[in-house]
Order: C-alpha cells, then structure tokens, then sequence
C-alpha cells in the first residue's frame, strides 16, 4: 500500500467522489444519509472544505470501509470478504478478537505439523 500524505487535499475530495459515484449516491443523498447539510459533501468535492476526521470516518463508515481502504492506492485491494471479515472481527470485544487470533494460530499450527 503506497502511504499518501494526509494533507494531500485533492486526494480526499476525489477518493469521496470515486466511492460515492462507484455506488451511484448523488452528493444531496451522502450528505442528508450522514446528517449533514444537504451541500456538504458538494463543498468537500470543490474544495471549499474538509471533512473532520470524525466526518470522514462516518464516510468510510458508510460506504464499509476502513481508513485504511481509503487511504489505500488500490494496488492490493482485499476482497470483499476480507473486507467484511475484517468489519465483524473489529465489532467484536477485545477478549473474543484475543480468542480468534489464537483459535487460528493454533490452527495454521496444526496444518504445517501435517
């Protein structure tokens, strides 16, 4: 994954813009769905403002993302199952994401000893 500077202004205007017209959501919709006004995702596509970082996480949020999805130069996308995986494990509580990790460990475990 290439790191892309987080200043990088026309970056975060045009990722916006590729997820919302990826999924056909006009910038009216995306900003009433996120209850905001109904120009807001209009003035971050033109530049005119910056969505806050609580903002842009409701953004990816929305569209099922991570952060790092976002960010991400798109040249090793994980699928979406991945994807989703990755979305059910972050949901469940610390001592449960604990349990998975070593449930899997042990089981990669017992695969190579085969």
């Amino acid at each position: 994954m290439m790191k892309r500077n987080l200043t990088d202004l026309k970056f975060v205007q045009e990722r916006i813009t590729e997820l919302r017209l990826a999924k056909d959501i006009s910038e009216y919709r995306l900003s009433k769905d996120l209850g905001y006004s109904k120009g807001y995702i209009q003035s971050i596509s033109s530049g005119k403002t910056l969505p806050s970082l609580a903002a842009l996480y409701e953004i990816c949020d929305y569209f099922s993302i991570t952060m790092r999805d976002f960010f991400d130069d798109g040249s090793a996308p994980d699928s979406e199952l991945v994807q989703n995986l990755m979305l059910e494990i972050r949901r469940l509580p610390a001592e449960e994401q604990y349990f998975l990790y070593h449930f899997l460990l042990a089981r990669k475990s017992r695969k190579s000893r085969s």
